[in-house]
């Protein structure tokens, strides 16, 4: 099951058995077992103390992680603790919200400076239970404050801008890498777990974030849109994540055509405008989304038409004139922001096409004649300023880029995008674009193949655009750029051969024949007039027959190992030297094989954890099936039914993965009648 993101805690108190100035003894691991322990847990918050990080080494850099990083802290004021007064000052120098002060009563040590007593929580020392439910709600209505601080230092200090949890936060480097990986392998449903497993963890925002750059840079738009919604969630201030959301709504409305996705992009950028943490550069990057979804609604009032007059005449309507304007305010804001101020000349100069002087057709669009040739001129003299200023843009943000940026691409498919509006040699412009994206950017071409095309749809420059893309096309030989999603995804899983010696007989090797054939005929029955994709392991048993048997039917089959090759072959197969040469020859040609880890066991940034290397190889296998686009998926599984299997991450864990996914056919092979 997925993993719900849990806000994180940071408890800052005293260890273990401690006197006050009297004399008194207090337990404060009673009290954190009892009170503060389950009102976390009530409030659906994970976190601990530094007793956690004492052992690692690092107790001053992770201390300042977790004290800076927690979405809320609770802090224990009993007593005079130097080290506890020491932790709250840093909280309230660091972050403006999401303290709670606790302390027990009586003891003879009071508070020696105003710490704010509205968020302070008095509990008893011989029952520190009994405060239990007061400190959860207290905890519950922290989170959802609007409160603009509790500390004592933002509240003298209004001005003092407080520190960004964001940039400040460690990211593993091994967990960047494998981030990287996944991006590398075009794996949306790597990258879906990784978003599934950094939850809970110290540094799960700034992870969370990293992958959801990733997924938006892969077009898994559903994928990213769950990943910043969470982060979002989790900070409702953060205006980046906001941004991020109003460009995923209206890149799922194109796919999905569902109007409240637009709607919901156009709230989402309604709110960085307004809000007071938004910077000028939120500002006109909301701008230019908002010039987008017009171009959007735009496109849609002559999409479906069949010629090129039809469109021409649709597409002459104050939408054109709302995404122009858009756009063009954002690029006046910042010249620097090169993209919006392209789009600005890209529609004012399809404007100009559609509105030709010798025609009044297009005049209907406004209120009268004399309005709809004063807005003609206008816009003629500005895209002249446009053909001068967009050029000097681009060049200068390429300038401050490093060469191995990689958004220089975007900057060179820019110029060529600004040379097919403005150059009179066509082999020149047919050029720059052959030149600027190869056949290993197939992303790059449908985005900047989708703009000509729509040039070519309505007339404007329409034999130029033809031939760039019929020029560029041939890069990648005329096809589809990207892999054409498969009808039918089938997941599988299986059970091993018995070992030697097994007490219960589960899946002789000598059933194999009966178990390969009976895999083969319900691989018949699912490869019905649909392209059908496999997904499995290579484990030496059933996973093998069912990668054999596709292999003999001709259906695509990947193999998917939870660890690398050698590691995998070195755990699965021991002293089974017949099958690890069986699987040898089936890798040994063409066939694609698939690592989720470079290494044996879980990634190191996994730290702590109860996880499993072969659950998680499960739960990739299905990420990637439920992120592949397939019309249909099923998981083909050859079981005994039981759900306690010999060890983690078997065939019934897997089927249980595919039950609760809620989106997953599931067929059953009965193992048990191949004993009978």
């Amino acid at each position: 099951m997925a993993q719900e993101i849990m806000a994180q805690a940071f408890v800052i108190r005293p260890f273990d058995k401690k006197k006050d100035s009297s004399g008194r003894e207090i337990d404060f691991e009673r009290v954190h077992k009892e009170l503060i322990d389950p009102s976390l847990e009530a409030a659906n918050l994970k976190g601990g103390t530094t007793g956690k990080i004492i052992d690692s080494g690092n107790i001053r850099e992770d201390m300042f992680s977790l004290i800076l990083e927690a979405d809320l802290v609770i802090c224990d004021v009993s007593i005079h603790n130097a080290n506890v007064f020491y932790e709250l000052g840093l909280r309230h120098a660091l972050r403006k919200r999401g303290a709670i002060l606790i302390k027990g009563i009586p003891t003879a040590d009071n508070i020696p400076f105003d710490l704010l007593t509205d968020r302070y929580l008095p509990y008893n020392l011989d029952n520190p239970a009994s405060a239990r439910q007061q400190l959860t709600d207290m905890i519950e209505a922290t989170l959802r404050s609007d409160r603009e601080t509790d500390s004592p230092v933002f509240k003298m200090l209004p001005a003092l801008p407080e520190a960004n949890a964001d940039s400040i936060q460690v990211v593993p480097m091994d967990f960047r890498e494998e981030v990287d990986r996944a991006r590398a392998a075009n794996s949306k449903g790597w990258l879906r777990l990784l978003a599934q497993e950094v939850k809970g963890l110290r540094f799960q925002w700034a992870g969370l974030r990293l992958v959801a750059q990733a997924q938006w840079s892969l077009k898994d738009y559903a994928g990213a849109r769950a990943s910043f919604e969470e982060i979002h969630d989790g900070n409702r201030g953060d205006v980046d994540s906001i941004l991020a959301l109003a460009n995923i709504y209206e890149r799922l409305y194109r796919d999905e055509k569902k109007a409240q996705l637009l709607t919901l992009s156009e709230q989402a950028i309604e709110r960085v405008i307004t809000s007071d943490k938004a910077l000028p550069r939120h500002h006109v990057e909301a701008l230019a989304l908002r010039g987008r979804n017009q171009k959007t609604r735009w496109r849609d009032e002559f999409e479906s038409l069949a010629t090129v007059p039809e469109r021409r005449q649709a597409g002459s309507n104050r939408l054109l004139h709302e995404s122009y304007e858009a756009y063009r305010g954002a690029f006046f804001q910042d010249l620097n922001h090169f993209y919006s101020g392209l789009a600005a000349l890209q529609m004012g100069a399809i404007f100009l096409d559609l509105s030709p002087k010798d025609s009044d057709s297009w005049k209907v669009a406004f209120d009268n004649d004399a309005q709809a040739e004063s807005y003609r001129r206008k816009v003629s003299q500005e895209v002249k300023t446009l053909s001068a200023l967009v050029p000097a843009s681009i060049e200068a943000k390429q300038g401050q880029m490093k060469p191995d940026d990689s958004e220089r691409l975007w900057t060179q498919i820019s110029f060529a995008d600004f040379l097919f509006l403005t150059e009179q040699n066509e082999s020149r412009v047919i050029k720059r674009y052959q030149d600027v994206i190869t056949s290993d950017q197939p992303f790059a071409w449908d985005s900047t193949k989708g703009q000509l095309q729509l040039f070519e749809k309505l007339g404007v420059k329409g034999e130029l655009a033809q031939k760039v893309i019929a020029a560029v096309d041939s890069a990648f030989e005329g096809g589809s750029r990207e892999d054409a999603a498969p009808k039918h995804v089938l997941l599988f899983a299986g059970h091993c051969f018995d070992a030697p010696g097994r007490a219960e007989e589960r899946f002789p090797s000598k059933l194999e024949g009966r178990a390969k054939t009976l895999i083969i005929e319900a691989l018949n029955a699912l490869n019905q007039n649909c392209k059908l994709l496999g997904l499995a392991s290579a484990a030496p048993g059933a996973d093998l027959l069912f990668h054999e048997a596709c292999a003999e039917l001709k259906i695509q089959s990947i193999i998917c190992l939870p660890m690398s090759e050698d590691a995998y072959v070195r755990a699965s197969f021991e002293t089974l030297d017949e099958l690890r040469s069986r699987f040898f020859r089936f890798t040994e040609g063409n066939k694609q094989v698939l690592e989720l880890s470079d290494r044996e066991g879980l990634p190191r940034w996994f730290g702590e954890s109860a996880a499993n290397s072969w659950e998680r190889g499960n739960q990739w296998v299905l990420q990637m099936a439920l992120a592949s686009g397939a019309q249909k998926i099923t998981l083909l599984a050859l079981w005994d039914g039981k759900n306690e299997g010999d060890g983690p991450g078997g065939t019934a864990h897997m089927v249980n993965l595919a039950r609760n996914s809620g989106k997953i056919h599931v067929n059953i092979i009965d193992s048990r009648k191949l004993l009978g």
